[in-house]
């Protein structure tokens, strides 16, 4: 709807739409809707999946040493995987510039000296010129850091090549949408893991973050969450009406 009507808009003319009818309209399509016509939603990502990961990852392998940066980086950085890495070797190749680069990872001083990771994404649903995302080191076994480490040091792309770019046998590669997903599906079913896609980590960073207490407001800046969407998705979560009950008994 929201695509109809920036064509009218684009076009000059009228939008004779009453909102009050359309919601109504959608909200009735949506109830009468099959099953089959919808997506199962997203299992949460959480830390300690991601902990089961490290174990089943070689590590010292390039590929394997990639994936598991990028995959600890989204879900710290509470963003989207699809921003830090590429649809396809296709697309990669005919607008680098639109995708991450290492250049565009930088490590910052916070206050009191504390190193904060900063990632520019060079474009985004939401911000076609961009938007930054942080987050600092963490005395974790899943510290992006260590991990986003482990990845430079071992597979050394370059200042303009894509930032999870690793050594494949017929030289450096951007990492690929295909790759990661292949990765994770072949470990899910060999470890019975909970099935992980690519906003699970999204929807798993946010919940992390809450329930260590942070503020909403803060966690939905870092995860760059529209409002409707972050409301709709906690309120189907147990946990946090739970937590935000409990704190107001304290």
């Amino acid at each position: 709807m929201a695509g109809l009507c920036a064509w009218h808009i684009l076009h000059d003319l009228p939008w004779n739409v009453n909102n009050d009818e359309l919601h109504s309209l959608l909200e009735g399509a949506s109830q009468l809707a099959p099953p089959s016509s919808k997506k199962p939603k997203c299992i949460p990502c959480e830390r300690d999946t991601l902990l089961q990961l490290l174990t089943y990852f070689s590590l010292d392998n390039p590929c394997d040493a990639a994936i598991y940066a990028c995959i600890v980086t989204t879900f710290y950085m509470v963003s989207q995987l699809g921003e830090f890495m590429v649809p396809s070797l296709n697309k990669y190749t005919a607008s680098p510039n639109l995708f991450i680069q290492c250049s565009d990872f930088s490590v910052r001083q916070g206050a009191e000296g504390l190193p904060i990771l900063t990632f520019h994404i060079p474009t985004t649903k939401c911000a076609r010129q961009g938007e930054d995302t942080h987050c600092t080191p963490l005395s974790h076994l899943t510290d992006p850091a260590t991990w986003l480490d482990n990845h430079l040091s071992l597979n050394c792309p370059g200042l303009t090549d894509h930032l999870f770019a690793w050594r494949h046998p017929k030289g450096i590669r951007p990492l690929t949408k295909t790759e990661v997903t292949k990765c994770m599906q072949e470990i899910v079913a060999q470890y019975d893991l909970p099935n992980i896609k690519g906003h699970s980590l999204h929807i798993g960073g946010t919940l992390h973050y809450l329930l260590l207490g942070t503020p909403f407001e803060v966690v939905k800046t870092m995860g760059r969450w529209s409002g409707k969407s972050f409301m709709h998705y906690l309120q189907k979560h147990v946990r946090i009406p739970a937590l935000m009950m409990t704190k107001d008994h304290d």
